[in-house]
């Protein structure tokens, strides 16, 4: 699986924006898309991480760049505050925390 990691700051006093941009942009789903986390930082009023688990890479590419997306992206950037923090990988272990 590929992996997104993600931080974003919002601006001030609109985290829960992009919190509900992002809800409303995956509830559509996406194709490729398995996993995504939202998280609100403890220690920041305005700060988000993301975390996204892809079945690979091109369904990343695919998913990011298809129209639906794009624009909701561009809807969500106007609540964040500089530039976002990022990385890329691949997933070596998951837990689900099920029974196998």
């Amino acid at each position: 699986m590929f992996s997104v990691y993600g931080k974003m700051t919002a601006q001030p006093g609109q985290r829960d924006a992009l919190v509900q941009g992002f809800k409303d942009m995956l509830d559509g789903g996406i194709p490729g898309l398995e996993l995504c986390s939202i998280n609100e930082a403890l220690d920041d009023p305005d700060t988000i991480w993301l975390t996204q688990l892809w079945t690979d890479k091109a369904a990343h590419d695919a998913g990011t760049r298809s129209d639906r997306v794009v624009s909701a992206t561009k809807r969500i950037m106007s609540l964040v505050a500089g530039t976002p923090e990022g990385a890329y990988g691949q997933v070596a272990y998951l837990h689900n925390g099920g029974t196998a």
